[in-house]
Protein backbone atom coordinates (compact mmCIF):
# COMPACT_ATOMS: atom_id res chain seq x y z
CA UNK A 1 0.00 0.00 0.00
CA UNK A 2 3.00 2.39 1.17
CA UNK A 3 4.28 1.76 -2.63
CA UNK A 4 1.69 2.33 -4.26
CA UNK A 5 0.67 5.38 -2.70
CA UNK A 6 4.40 6.69 -3.55
CA UNK A 7 3.43 5.86 -7.07
CA UNK A 8 0.01 7.76 -7.37
CA UNK A 9 1.67 10.45 -5.55
CA UNK A 10 5.06 10.74 -7.70
CA UNK A 11 3.40 10.10 -11.05
CA UNK A 12 0.40 12.96 -10.36
CA UNK A 13 2.83 15.18 -8.69
CA UNK A 14 4.77 14.89 -12.40
CA UNK A 15 1.50 14.93 -14.47
CA UNK A 16 0.67 18.71 -12.61
CA UNK A 17 3.81 19.88 -12.83
CA UNK A 18 3.85 18.94 -16.86
CA UNK A 19 0.31 20.78 -17.51
CA UNK A 20 1.38 23.83 -15.38
CA UNK A 21 4.22 24.24 -17.36
CA UNK A 22 2.11 23.78 -20.45
CA UNK A 23 -0.53 26.33 -19.26
CA UNK A 24 2.19 28.92 -17.34
CA UNK A 25 5.41 28.57 -19.49
CA UNK A 26 7.81 28.44 -15.44
CA UNK A 27 9.05 25.29 -15.96
CA UNK A 28 12.35 24.47 -18.45
CA UNK A 29 12.12 20.73 -19.45
CA UNK A 30 13.74 19.22 -22.12
CA UNK A 31 13.85 15.62 -23.70
CA UNK A 32 10.61 14.98 -21.79
CA UNK A 33 8.42 13.11 -24.78
CA UNK A 34 5.75 11.83 -22.64
CA UNK A 35 2.44 14.01 -21.85
CA UNK A 36 3.12 13.68 -17.77
CA UNK A 37 6.57 12.73 -15.62
CA UNK A 38 6.27 9.87 -13.20
CA UNK A 39 8.87 7.93 -11.17
CA UNK A 40 10.38 4.58 -11.84
CA UNK A 41 8.14 3.02 -9.49
CA UNK A 42 5.01 4.19 -11.59
CA UNK A 43 1.82 1.29 -12.11
CA UNK A 44 0.81 3.88 -14.40
CA UNK A 45 1.75 6.74 -17.12
CA UNK A 46 0.84 9.29 -19.67
CA UNK A 47 1.79 9.45 -23.26
CA UNK A 48 0.56 10.43 -26.29
CA UNK A 49 -2.76 11.58 -24.85
CA UNK A 50 -3.28 7.98 -23.55
CA UNK A 51 -3.14 6.31 -20.03
CA UNK A 52 -1.33 3.22 -19.51
CA UNK A 53 -2.00 1.66 -16.56
CA UNK A 54 0.12 -1.24 -15.21
CA UNK A 55 -1.76 -4.59 -13.08
CA UNK A 56 -0.55 -7.89 -12.11
CA UNK A 57 -0.43 -9.55 -15.81
CA UNK A 58 -1.86 -6.85 -18.01
CA UNK A 59 -1.89 -3.12 -18.92
CA UNK A 60 -4.70 -1.33 -19.07
CA UNK A 61 -4.99 1.32 -21.92
CA UNK A 62 -7.24 4.68 -21.64
CA UNK A 63 -7.30 7.23 -24.32
CA UNK A 64 -7.59 10.38 -22.41
CA UNK A 65 -7.73 13.08 -25.22
CA UNK A 66 -11.33 14.17 -24.41
CA UNK A 67 -10.25 13.99 -20.21
CA UNK A 68 -13.80 13.93 -19.27
CA UNK A 69 -14.69 11.06 -20.88
CA UNK A 70 -11.84 8.71 -20.67
CA UNK A 71 -12.14 5.57 -23.24
CA UNK A 72 -11.24 2.55 -22.68
CA UNK A 73 -9.24 0.52 -25.58
CA UNK A 74 -8.51 -2.54 -24.31
CA UNK A 75 -5.76 -4.31 -22.58
CA UNK A 76 -2.27 -6.09 -23.35
CA UNK A 77 -1.16 -9.69 -21.30
CA UNK A 78 2.23 -8.04 -20.12
CA UNK A 79 3.31 -11.42 -18.57
CA UNK A 80 3.92 -12.16 -14.67
CA UNK A 81 4.21 -10.20 -11.76
CA UNK A 82 3.86 -6.50 -13.45
CA UNK A 83 5.33 -3.76 -11.46
CA UNK A 84 6.33 -0.68 -13.41
CA UNK A 85 5.68 1.38 -16.32
CA UNK A 86 7.73 3.78 -17.71
CA UNK A 87 7.55 5.75 -21.11
CA UNK A 88 10.52 7.31 -23.46
CA UNK A 89 9.94 8.56 -27.12
CA UNK A 90 7.26 5.89 -28.39
CA UNK A 91 7.83 2.99 -26.21
CA UNK A 92 7.11 1.80 -23.22
CA UNK A 93 9.45 0.24 -20.66
CA UNK A 94 7.67 -2.15 -18.48
CA UNK A 95 9.34 -3.69 -15.47
CA UNK A 96 8.07 -7.31 -13.80
CA UNK A 97 9.27 -9.89 -11.41
CA UNK A 98 10.99 -11.53 -14.08
CA UNK A 99 11.75 -9.22 -16.86
CA UNK A 100 11.89 -5.77 -18.36
CA UNK A 101 9.93 -5.52 -21.70
CA UNK A 102 9.67 -3.14 -24.12
CA UNK A 103 6.31 -2.11 -26.18
CA UNK A 104 6.07 0.49 -28.87
CA UNK A 105 2.95 2.90 -29.14
CA UNK A 106 3.56 3.89 -32.25
CA UNK A 107 -0.23 2.84 -32.53
CA UNK A 108 -1.14 4.23 -28.68
CA UNK A 109 -4.31 2.23 -28.66
CA UNK A 110 -2.44 -0.71 -29.14
CA UNK A 111 0.70 -1.55 -27.36
CA UNK A 112 3.24 -4.18 -29.91
CA UNK A 113 5.81 -6.12 -28.01
CA UNK A 114 9.27 -4.95 -29.21
CA UNK A 115 11.84 -7.30 -27.13
CA UNK A 116 12.48 -8.36 -23.71
CA UNK A 117 15.53 -9.21 -21.27
CA UNK A 118 14.87 -12.07 -18.67
CA UNK A 119 16.43 -12.32 -15.57
CA UNK A 120 15.75 -14.18 -12.26
CA UNK A 121 12.62 -13.58 -10.08
CA UNK A 122 13.12 -9.85 -8.57
CA UNK A 123 11.93 -6.64 -8.57
CA UNK A 124 12.89 -4.11 -11.26
CA UNK A 125 12.29 -0.75 -12.03
CA UNK A 126 13.69 0.61 -15.21
CA UNK A 127 14.02 3.88 -16.87
CA UNK A 128 15.81 4.60 -20.43
CA UNK A 129 17.84 7.09 -22.34
CA UNK A 130 18.94 7.03 -26.08
CA UNK A 131 19.96 3.27 -26.61
CA UNK A 132 20.71 2.42 -23.15
CA UNK A 133 18.14 1.06 -20.20
CA UNK A 134 18.78 1.02 -16.66
CA UNK A 135 17.35 -1.60 -14.48
CA UNK A 136 17.41 -2.26 -10.40
CA UNK A 137 17.36 -5.08 -9.12
CA UNK A 138 17.14 -6.44 -5.02
CA UNK A 139 17.67 -9.89 -3.61
CA UNK A 140 14.41 -9.27 -1.25
CA UNK A 141 11.28 -10.89 -0.87
CA UNK A 142 10.97 -10.17 -4.64
CA UNK A 143 13.28 -13.18 -5.10
CA UNK A 144 16.97 -14.22 -5.59
CA UNK A 145 19.39 -11.70 -7.36
CA UNK A 146 22.28 -9.59 -7.13
CA UNK A 147 21.67 -6.06 -5.69
CA UNK A 148 22.95 -3.41 -8.54
CA UNK A 149 21.98 -1.33 -11.20
CA UNK A 150 21.52 -3.17 -14.58
CA UNK A 151 22.87 -1.43 -18.07
CA UNK A 152 21.39 -2.61 -20.62
CA UNK A 153 22.17 -1.82 -24.36
CA UNK A 154 18.84 -1.31 -26.09
CA UNK A 155 20.58 -0.23 -29.96
CA UNK A 156 18.68 -3.51 -31.15
CA UNK A 157 15.66 -2.74 -29.34
CA UNK A 158 14.11 -6.32 -30.16
CA UNK A 159 16.66 -7.83 -28.42
CA UNK A 160 18.37 -5.87 -25.30
CA UNK A 161 22.16 -6.73 -24.30
CA UNK A 162 23.09 -6.42 -20.21
CA UNK A 163 26.62 -4.89 -20.81
CA UNK A 164 27.12 -3.93 -16.77
CA UNK A 165 25.92 -4.69 -13.58
CA UNK A 166 27.37 -1.99 -10.56
CA UNK A 167 26.84 -3.41 -7.72
CA UNK A 168 24.92 -1.77 -5.19
CA UNK A 169 23.08 -2.79 -1.99
CA UNK A 170 19.50 -2.23 -1.80
CA UNK A 171 18.35 -0.59 -5.05
CA UNK A 172 15.55 0.68 -5.93
CA UNK A 173 13.39 3.66 -7.50
CA UNK A 174 15.50 5.37 -10.13
CA UNK A 175 15.95 8.18 -12.35
CA UNK A 176 18.03 9.66 -15.23
CA UNK A 177 19.56 13.52 -16.01
CA UNK A 178 21.95 14.13 -18.84
CA UNK A 179 24.75 11.13 -17.96
CA UNK A 180 23.92 10.70 -14.24
CA UNK A 181 21.36 7.65 -12.85
CA UNK A 182 20.08 8.82 -9.49
CA UNK A 183 19.21 5.18 -7.65
CA UNK A 184 17.25 5.39 -4.49
CA UNK A 185 18.57 3.20 -1.85
CA UNK A 186 16.26 3.30 0.95
CA UNK A 187 18.32 3.79 4.20
CA UNK A 188 21.49 3.57 2.51
CA UNK A 189 20.30 7.11 1.14
CA UNK A 190 20.76 8.38 -3.16
CA UNK A 191 23.34 7.50 -5.17
CA UNK A 192 24.42 8.98 -8.13
CA UNK A 193 26.24 7.27 -10.79
CA UNK A 194 28.16 8.75 -13.63
CA UNK A 195 27.13 6.61 -16.77
CA UNK A 196 28.43 9.19 -19.67
CA UNK A 197 30.24 5.87 -20.41
CA UNK A 198 27.26 3.07 -19.46
CA UNK A 199 29.72 0.14 -20.02
CA UNK A 200 31.95 1.62 -17.56
CA UNK A 201 29.56 3.58 -14.78
CA UNK A 202 31.35 5.08 -11.91
CA UNK A 203 29.76 6.35 -8.57
CA UNK A 204 29.75 9.83 -7.98
CA UNK A 205 28.79 10.27 -4.44
CA UNK A 206 25.59 9.28 -2.25
CA UNK A 207 23.16 12.18 -0.35
CA UNK A 208 22.71 10.17 3.21
CA UNK A 209 20.08 11.43 5.82
CA UNK A 210 16.66 10.27 4.34
CA UNK A 211 14.71 6.98 3.48
CA UNK A 212 14.83 7.07 -0.47
CA UNK A 213 12.28 5.47 -2.63
CA UNK A 214 11.85 6.73 -5.85
CA UNK A 215 12.63 10.20 -7.84
CA UNK A 216 11.31 12.19 -10.73
CA UNK A 217 14.22 14.27 -12.40
CA UNK A 218 12.42 17.21 -13.90
CA UNK A 219 14.32 20.27 -15.60
CA UNK A 220 17.13 21.04 -13.09
CA UNK A 221 14.90 19.82 -10.29
CA UNK A 222 14.84 16.30 -8.82
CA UNK A 223 11.62 15.78 -6.60
CA UNK A 224 12.08 12.65 -4.26
CA UNK A 225 9.96 10.60 -2.79
CA UNK A 226 11.19 9.37 1.02
CA UNK A 227 9.73 8.09 4.06
CA UNK A 228 8.38 11.39 5.30
CA UNK A 229 6.94 12.54 2.48
CA UNK A 230 8.80 14.54 -1.11
CA UNK A 231 12.20 16.12 -1.05
CA UNK A 232 12.96 18.49 -4.13
CA UNK A 233 16.66 19.42 -4.89
CA UNK A 234 18.65 21.68 -7.41
CA UNK A 235 20.40 19.61 -9.52
CA UNK A 236 21.39 22.00 -12.13
CA UNK A 237 25.44 21.46 -10.84
CA UNK A 238 25.08 17.41 -10.21
CA UNK A 239 28.73 17.11 -9.07
CA UNK A 240 26.34 19.27 -5.90
CA UNK A 241 22.84 18.67 -5.65
CA UNK A 242 21.51 21.37 -3.35
CA UNK A 243 18.22 20.84 -1.30
CA UNK A 244 15.62 23.58 -2.28
CA UNK A 245 12.35 22.26 -0.51
CA UNK A 246 10.15 19.50 1.33
CA UNK A 247 6.92 18.67 2.02
CA UNK A 248 5.62 16.52 4.71
CA UNK A 249 2.26 14.18 5.08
Amino acid sequence: MKQFRSSILLSLLGFCIAACSKEGGSADVSNNSSTGTGGSLARFTIAANHLYLADYSTVEVYDISDAANPVNKGSINAGFGVETIFPYEDKLFIGSMNGMFIYSIADPDNPVKLGEARHVRSCDPVVASGTTAYVTLRGTACGPATDGLYIYDITNIMAPVLKKILALSTPSGLGIKDSVVFVCRGNSGLTLVNVKNPSSPQPMYTVSGNNFNDVIPYGNLLICYVSTGLLIYDISNLNQIVKVGAVNY
